[in-house]
């Protein structure tokens, strides 16, 4: 792993600005840190093998762009931008149908990964469920706020809105999901209940 000149642990827009030099394990670093959390948040979308590929095309595609990207900016924004808008391109070339069987029964193929991805079957059912009823921009909204910790303005810059308008999509958000909740089994309805409690207002910034 890259360290700085005190052997501190760089941050995301440190290795990003080496990437840029020409530094290729600095951005070996970022897909390292960054593979997982694109798969989960991609596998909300799309089939899993269908995420891992979107996975792969998200880093190639930043890493052709990397002239592009700006540190003042934190990378994490930049990179999720950039597999939101390729997933939507590749679900308006191919149009798939929802397949909520399909998504649960389908492995990863990378061990480590599969390993995280189905850590608890309950929250498996329940973004299936926020899935199914959220629009395309709640969902994204609501997985980089709440699984991501993404702060509101990270991401407006992600959706292309507002920071109000992403304020009020969340709010929209929980009063479309909180009904759903006691259709839901008792083991996902408990865990269901602790997020419920996390879905208030938000106020990070």
């Amino acid at each position: 792993m890259p360290r700085g000149s005190e052997g501190v642990r760089p941050s995301d827009e440190e290795l990003a600005e080496r990437a840029q030099q020409g530094c290729a394990a600095s951005f070996e670093e970022l897909a390292r840190r960054f593979q997982v959390p694109l798969l989960l948040f991609l596998r909300q979308r799309t089939d899993t093998a269908e995420a891992e590929d979107l996975v792969q095309d998200t880093f190639v595609r930043a890493y052709r762009n990397l002239h592009r990207y700006r540190s003042k900016y934190r990378f994490v924004t930049w990179l999720f931008t950039i597999a939101r808008r390729l997933s939507i391109n590749r679900s308006r070339q191919k149009r798939p149908t929802a397949d909520c069987e399909a998504l649960e029964s389908a492995e990863a193929r990378t061990p480590q990964a599969a390993e995280l991805v189905a850590e608890e079957d309950s929250r498996r059912h329940l973004w299936a469920m926020a899935a199914a009823v959220l629009s395309e921009r709640q969902m994204t909204a609501v997985w980089l706020f709440y699984v991501e910790e993404m702060p509101i303005r990270g991401i407006a810059k992600v959706l292309g809105r507002s920071r109000v308008a992403v304020k009020t999509m969340l709010h929209r958000a929980r009063r479309k999901l909180v009904p759903h909740f006691r259709q839901l089994a008792p083991d996902v309805r408990a865990h269901a209940s602790k997020r419920r409690a996390c879905l208030s207002t938000p106020s990070r910034e």
